[in-house]
């Protein structure tokens, strides 16, 4: 239980303290509160917006002139213009639905206690008032698409009101036992607009314009007195009461009007409290942990010592020593983003955003959009190595989304083929470039960096059918786009010009002010090569061959390769520039080292040194995310204590007030609830954290397994089943003194396997 369960003897004062349940579709983060109880509620597609084409006037000719300037060097002036002349707007936003607040008579309480137990996805709070022992317990069933939340009393003494503090455009009102809120999203929440006032959201009256309109439906079950009043539901003198609640949107697709075209949804969430009505509390709960636990039992880690630690979690976070660490908190930590990835991505859900699906305001950081220079492409890589390939789904969805909005954008602003997708995209697939710094808005990288994750599917699965019908189909076209935008260098290499290395800046001598935009960055380069020799490999594996193969494996040897800075690091840029922040966040020059597979032990020992000086450079301090990723990178370096020192600054306590506020470079780590602080909240660095504990166990490419290639000093005793290599294989592990004692390999394989401890 040490391992598998948040525990906690007060309720939640704040946001970053409530406890999130999830479904994939719907998320609560519940404060388990005494005299009001708060629950946060959210539902995936719950958007600001309608679907949109983004275009700007002259946006190729400056991209021409921008090119120009770039090759001549003069870096500055190419950021100029494409920050003037090239970029956009900002994203549409997740919104949330508000709260559910409960408020009960209670005085002072006594024995408080709440628990979200991870192997069963249910949470429980109890207490006494007065000797009369309250229980609540709450889920969220993907099965019956409802959350459930049970009040139970020993007495018959319960009574309590319910109302809902909705920020959208919404009414209540009571229909045949159940209590409907229906609402309509802003239909533009564009906050960098210059048509809208700043942190305005947009609601308007012509249905083309209008945003998704949802229903939420909240049904009791109690054997109190229900009545209805005042925009509220009171119950009153039970010793029992379910609340069902489920939301429905009229969102049908990323391509159709939520009000002209959308589809019906009034009753499709009543039917759903209905239904989970008459099955009960009992039978849902059954069914829900059998369907969660299917899932999360595929995989179990032990590293401590099995002594059971008696404090509540966030003591445990409070007072961890890397000296002397509580292991079971590392087990914790990698439980917990497992068990977010199962309760927010399901099969045929929306991708994860950047809070995954929980959001509690209309104004998110970065309006919990998909951030693709790192973050929507990190909170899926647990899925595989976790053998949860069906995780995948939404991303891949996602994928496809963009690879048909992003076919516009590359023809209006590069006069290329195929697709290309930038820095942001929502719910309706924009793919155009954003607003603001060219740093994070020129960047044409997302659509290669989402291929490198769809190919991944297959290299885990060896499903023929989905690399030919689903992967290489969006692989082609991004790489298309790619080579239709290629250019010459003098030396007569092929390079994207111009090109930045994610949200990082450099003063050019001679230059008065910081540039992002070079000739040519070792990030971009490294996503076009990736994607063309996965391509390769695709076309081998289906033992097919066409013209475009041609294309693609005429243009791999030609691209400019990898150099080595004056520092011994992995040159960032086209030639030696100093950034302005030699601790920048972002390492996205390392992208050959991962996720890609282009820098390997063994094989590229210069440049693998180069990527280890780069990674001393940068520090290991840094964000959330940061700290993450570069977990990831410490175990593809093979240095597993390293890797820990960064996992232990992930396990930093950061406080739950103003929800950490936000700190773009420095003091990531871990709130009171487990979930990752950039600060604030980004669900990136929890996933990351797992996948970066998976990498130090287990590593794999087309023809080897490496088992346990990164094992800190400090993990002298463990093991690990279920995690899964490529190649349609999964690992058993068990190790004692630092030494692997016993190791079972399951599913057919020719892979070499090296057993490095």
């Amino acid at each position: 239980m040490n391992d598998n369960a948040l525990f906690y003897t007060s309720p939640a004062r704040y946001w970053m303290e409530a406890l999130p349940l999830g479904n994939g579709r719907l998320g609560a983060m519940c404060y388990s509160g005494v005299k009001t109880d708060e629950i946060s509620v959210s539902e995936e597609t719950l958007w600001s917006g309608k679907p949109r084409i983004v275009e700007k006037e002259g946006a190729y000719e400056s991209y021409l002139r921008a090119q120009t300037l770039a090759k001549a060097g003069k870096y500055r002036a190419c950021h100029e213009e494409l920050e003037h002349n090239f970029l956009t707007c900002w994203s549409q936003a997740y919104m949330t639905f508000g709260s559910l607040l409960l408020e009960f008579p209670f005085s002072e309480v006594k024995d408080y206690q709440r628990t979200l137990d991870l192997s069963d996805a249910l949470l429980t709070s109890s207490f006494t008032v007065n000797g009369t022992s309250i229980t609540k317990q709450g889920f969220v069933s993907a099965p019956a698409n409802v959350f459930v939340y049970r009040i139970k009393s020993a007495d018959r003494n319960l009574s309590f009101s319910l109302r809902v503090n909705c920020p959208l455009k919404h009414s209540v009102s009571c229909k045949d036992g159940v209590f409907l809120i229906d609402g309509e999203c802003p239909g533009d929440g564009d906050t960098h607009s210059a048509n809208y006032p700043a942190n305005d959201t947009i609601y308007f009256d012509e249905d083309k314009d209008r945003g998704i309109l949802f229903r939420g439906s909240i049904l009791p079950d109690t054997d109190g007195e229900v009545v209805f009043t005042d925009g509220k539901l009171m119950i009153q003198n039970a010793t029992e009461a379910v609340l069902y609640l489920s939301i429905s949107t009229s969102f049908n697709g990323f391509d159709k009007y939520p009000v002209l075209e959308g589809k019906p949804y009034l009753e499709e969430s009543v039917a759903c409290v209905h239904k989970a009505k008459e099955k009960g509390f009992d039978a849902l709960l059954n069914e829900h942990s059998a369907d969660y636990k299917r899932y999360y039992d595929r995989v179990s880690l032990h590293l401590g010592d099995g002594t059971e630690d008696p404090r509540p979690t966030d003591e445990r976070l409070k007072t961890f020593d890397p000296e002397h660490p509580d292991k079971d908190l590392y087990t914790l930590l990698f439980n917990m983003g497992r068990y977010l990835l199962i309760s927010s991505a399901r099969p045929g859900t929306q991708a994860m955003n950047l809070q995954g699906i929980w959001n509690n305001t209309v104004r998110p950081p970065w309006n919990s959009n998909y951030t693709t220079n790192i973050n929507t492409e990190m909170n899926d890589w647990p899925c595989l190595p976790c053998n949860l390939p069906e995780m995948t789904g939404p991303l891949v969805d996602l994928a496809k989304k963009v690879s048909v909005t992003g076919e516009h954008t590359a023809k209006h602003y590069y006069h290329a083929r195929g697709f290309v997708l930038h820095h942001n995209t929502d719910l309706w697939g924009m793919t155009a470039p954003i607003c603001g710094n060219p740093c994070w808005g020129f960047w044409p990288g997302g659509s290669g960096w989402l291929c490198e994750n769809v190919y991944n599917v297959y290299e885990y699965t060896l499903d023929k059918d989905f690399l030919r019908d689903t992967a290489l189909p969006i692989m082609k076209k991004a790489a298309r786009f790619y080579l239709d935008i290629l250019i010459e260098d003098e030396d007569g290499t092929l390079i994207i010009c111009p090109a930045t290395s994610s949200e990082n800046e450099f003063r050019k001598e001679g230059d008065d002010d910081d540039a992002a935009t070079s000739k040519s960055t070792a990030m971009m380069q490294a996503i076009v090569k990736s994607l063309f020799t996965n391509i390769v490999k695709a076309y081998g594996a289906l033992e097919i061959r066409d013209d475009f193969l041609n294309e693609v494996e005429a243009a791999l040897p030609r691209l400019k390769p990898f150099s080595i800075g004056k520092y011994g690091e992995l040159l960032e840029w086209n030639e030696q520039l100093e950034e302005t922040d030699i601790n920048h966040r972002h390492v996205s020059h390392l992208y050959a080292l991962h996720p890609a597979s282009l820098i390997r032990f063994g094989r590229d020992m210069q440049l693998f040194e180069a990527c280890k000086r780069t990674l001393e450079r940068r520090g290991d301090d840094g964000t959330g995310w940061s700290l993450a990723w570069k977990v990831n990178f410490w175990a593809r370096l093979r240095d597993g204590d390293h890797a820990l020192r960064l996992l232990n600054n992930q396990l930093r306590y950061v406080t739950a007030e103003n929800n950490g506020e936000t700190k773009y470079n420095r003091h990531g780590g871990t709130f009171p609830n487990m979930l990752d602080a950039h600060p604030p909240f980004q669900i990136d660095g929890n996933f990351g954290s797992v996948s970066g504990i998976a990498e130090m166990l287990v590593q794999s490419d087309e023809t080897t397994v490496w088992l346990l290639p990164a094992l800190p000093a400090k993990w002298k005793d463990g093991s690990v089943k279920g995690l899964a290599a490529r190649g349609n294989i999964t690992v058993d592990i068990t190790w004692k003194d630092g030494r692997i004692s016993d190791y079972t390999i399951h599913g057919q394989t020719d892979k070499k396997i090296v057993l490095c401890r």
